[in-house]
């Protein structure tokens, strides 16, 4: 498990047999182009159709005739959880998938999403019809009035600054080229999504025979730090009196996660797991220092952001002025951010796997120099880890009573739930440490894009890709109100996807009211409590809408309802084999 692993991502390299071709028997290009997907290890095709679709219906009705079973079509009826479960299957198996949406309508309706797998890097191959080219002389011509009034000059342009690629299919002959480039861009770090447009014309296009490559004939290259840097780095490690290690997302690849538990254990480095995306870091290790780098960030002289587009905020906190400052990962500086203002006074580009294998490794040479500052700064880091789970107790019981219900105490009891076949897509905050599952790969967290209702729709797709995980999909009520829940729980019924939806119900956008607060400490909103824009209430019965899909809903309103309801909704997700949402209705700030 990981974006490591899978068919698609071990494509290209050196010891596959690239001669062998294989024969394919098409009627249409769209017919090609599914068999061309299939060929290439896509398990999935995520779609929500138009009548830029009309030959690629015909060759899955074709395929399932034929009994073919993968890639399997799978009808989100919306973009933004169409997209979402693209993501989300690639996180659980690191295998990119197919999906298509309607023309520039369905493009700009997924756009958020698209958005959010940019930002964290996953790759998608998104295609997306486009407005028939000819007014006449085919049959997938124009043929109704929407086939002039949504033709663009430049369908990609709306997607362009959130894709590696983008391209239009212009001709049959360029179809496996054009697919084979699409994946290897999606594939080379740093990985991200792109854009496929087909035209009607082209999709409908009668072939025959055509024959395609076993194997895709590019090799992704891979990245090594620079073996100077490497040693002053180590240097660095070796000399500080207190290191320190922030990160993000360092949990995207598996390896990297040990490599950075192998680093830390070995020269006692605190680690910081700010607004993280994955699991990157075990909380119950001696040096997890939590996930806010405030108080340990003053204490430091030596700072390694590992895969971490912000590793503070400069107008709360910054580095002392004496500490060094040195950046790691793929893109470290993250150059497709148009503002970035980090230092970094050392850069150690490449895969933060073999940056950090590699350091590990040098400080293992040096480590004699400062034996005794190491035994320190461990003994140390053992201490104010004890404090840190200390505090996270004391918070969760202090709540235990509390009416309306505090988020600490239903965050505390979803935590006893969580076994190891479990999988959390927490879009409610970026804050994991009540959630002790430490497995790689079972905790997930929204993208630093911001774009509020991805958790649904990543969450239907890990389970569809691992039907034997219990997934549990967190989210506030704005964040389920964006996911279109609707589609989603259609979704759930239709492919029997049955996860546990925990809707943390606040009635309000507590970011608005809170960057209010924190900007207008004074201001009239501040002093009248009167925060206009910002109310989700009256409060709908979130529950009701699962129930209409078939599903288990309940409202919870007390502290002491909260664990047996869990329970509850557990059982018919585990044993009735179906959906559960609860809307656990919470202080309202």
């Amino acid at each position: 498990m990981g974006p490591r692993a899978g068919r698609v991502a071990k494509k290209g390299m050196r010891k596959t047999d690239t001669s062998k071709r294989v024969r394919v028997k098409a009627e249409t290009v769209a017919q090609a182009y599914i068999e061309l997907l299939s060929l290439r290890g896509v398990d999935c095709f995520f779609a929500n159709a138009g009548t830029d679709f009309a030959s690629i219906v015909d060759a899955f009705a074709c395929r399932m005739e034929q009994g073919k079973k993968s890639p399997r079509p799978v009808m989100v009826p919306h973009e933004i959880p169409l997209i979402s479960m693209a993501h989300g299957y690639y996180l659980i198996t690191g295998r990119p998938q197919a999906a298509m949406v309607h023309v520039g309508i369905g493009t700009a309706n997924g756009l958020g999403a698209l958005m959010h797998a940019h930002r964290a890097r996953v790759p998608i191959l998104l295609s997306a019809g486009r407005t028939p080219i000819t007014e006449e002389g085919s049959a997938a011509s124009r043929n109704v009035f929407i086939h002039w009034g949504q033709e663009s000059f430049d369908q990609a342009g709306m997607v362009r600054e959130y894709v590696k690629w983008d391209y239009e299919l212009r001709t049959p002959s360029q179809l496996e080229t054009v697919v084979d480039r699409a994946f290897a861009m999606a594939m080379t770090e740093p990985r991200g999504p792109v854009y496929l447009t087909l035209p009607r014309e082209v999709l409908a296009t009668p072939l025959g025979e055509v024959t395609f490559s076993a194997q895709p004939r590019y090799d992704l290259p891979t990245f090594h730090p620079d073996p100077i840097k490497i040693r002053e780095a180590a240097d660095l490690l070796v000399n500080a009196g207190f290191p320190l290690i922030i990160t993000s997302s360092a949990g995207r690849s598996p390896s990297a996660v040990q490599a950075l538990m192998d680093l830390a254990e070995e020269m006692a480095i605190g680690v910081i797991s700010f607004n993280p995306e994955y699991m990157n870091f075990p909380t119950d290790h001696t040096c997890h220092l939590g996930f806010l780098p405030d108080s340990p960030l003053s204490k430091a002289d030596l700072i390694l952001v590992v895969d971490c587009d912000v590793p503070w905020y400069p107008n709360r906190v910054k580095p002392k002025n004496s500490a060094k400052v040195m950046q790691v990962g793929i893109d470290p500086l993250y150059s497709h951010y148009p503002i970035r203002g980090f230092p970094s006074d050392l850069t150690l580009q490449g895969d933060p796997a073999l940056v950090l294998s590699a350091l590990t490794r040098a400080t293992a040479h040096h480590q004699g120099k400062n034996n005794a500052g190491i035994v320190s700064r461990r003994k140390r880091l053992g201490g104010m880890h004890d404090d840190m789970l200390k505090e996270w107790r004391e918070g969760a019981h202090k709540t235990a009573h509390d009416k309306p219900i505090d988020f600490q105490w239903v965050s505390h009891n979803v935590n006893r739930i969580l076994g190891d076949d479990t999988v959390v897509v927490n879009e409610r905050d970026n804050n994991m440490h009540p959630y002790t599952n430490q497995r790689c790969g079972s905790y997930f967290c929204t993208p630093h894009a911001g774009y509020l209702g991805w958790g649904f729709g990543a969450a239907l797709g890990i389970k569809l890709a691992r039907p034997d995980l219990t997934v549990i999909s967190i989210a506030g009520d704005g964040c389920y109100l964006f996911s279109v829940p609707s589609a989603c729980h259609f979704v759930s019924n239709a492919y029997q996807l049955p996860i546990l939806v925990i809707v943390y119900n606040n009635q309000c956008y507590e970011a608005v009211k809170g960057a209010t607060r924190a900007q207008h400490p004074d201001g009239w909103a501040a002093r009248t409590d009167q925060f206009p824009l910002s109310e989700l209430q009256p409060t709908a019965h979130f529950e009701k809408i699962c129930e209409a899909f078939g599903g288990y809903g309940e409202r919870v309103e007390t502290p002491d309802q909260v664990e047996p309801a869990l329970e509850r909704a557990l059982y018919a997700v585990k044993q009735e084999k179906r959906q559960a949402l609860l809307n656990i209705i919470c202080k309202h700030p």
